[in-house]
């Protein structure tokens, strides 16, 4: 091969190496900036998932309400200790953390956690005085109600199949469910 056949190959093989380089190079840039403008459609953009909330009686709005996504893989037996209380039966499946914690500043003489959800939920409440289960009040929908001791409490809401999750609402309330 005549030497300068060797140096055009030479030269359109590291513009062909260049070309190629700088064609991945731009494409990851090209998919970076697309991955950082683009973002998954969503109804609320503003709505806040899995907070906390520190509460005193006679709080406003009532009810009080924070969201969350149901389900996990753990027993709900894990968490709470026992396979049932006196607001339910500890079943269904849960995360290994709470979903929320809320703060009782000082003494409930009344307050009712409940969940709304389209999916089968369970409810499990741990703080000071002990743990409450709740499957469901009929409608798929659990919640636990009474006189709360000042402190902070555990929350999860899980979903009765393992490996199931559904979107919810925690509604705290005063009102006395009839």
């Amino acid at each position: 091969m005549p030497q300068s056949t060797l140096k055009t190959f030479k030269w359109q093989l590291s513009l062909i190496s260049a070309i190629a380089l700088c064609s991945v190079a731009c494409s990851n840039s090209i998919l970076t900036a697309i991955a950082q403008t683009v973002k998954t459609p969503s109804p609320k953009s503003d709505v806040t998932l899995f907070e906390n909330i520190k509460i005193l009686p006679s709080f406003k709005p009532d009810p009080q309400v924070l969201r969350g996504i149901s389900g996990g893989t753990d027993e709900v037996q894990k968490h709470s200790g026992k396979a049932q209380t006196e607001t339910g039966s500890c079943i269904g499946f849960i995360d290994a953390n709470p979903d929320h914690r809320i703060t009782m500043l000082t003494e409930f003489e009344y307050l009712n956690i409940k969940v709304r959800s389209s999916g089968d939920t369970v409810l499990l409440v741990r703080g000071p005085g002990g743990s409450w289960c709740s499957d469901d009040e009929g409608d798929r929908n659990p919640a636990i109600g009474g006189k709360w001791l000042p402190g902070t409490y555990e929350v999860w809401v899980g979903s009765y199949e393992k490996n199931a999750s559904f979107p919810y609402l925690l509604e705290l309330t005063e009102t006395r469910q009839k």
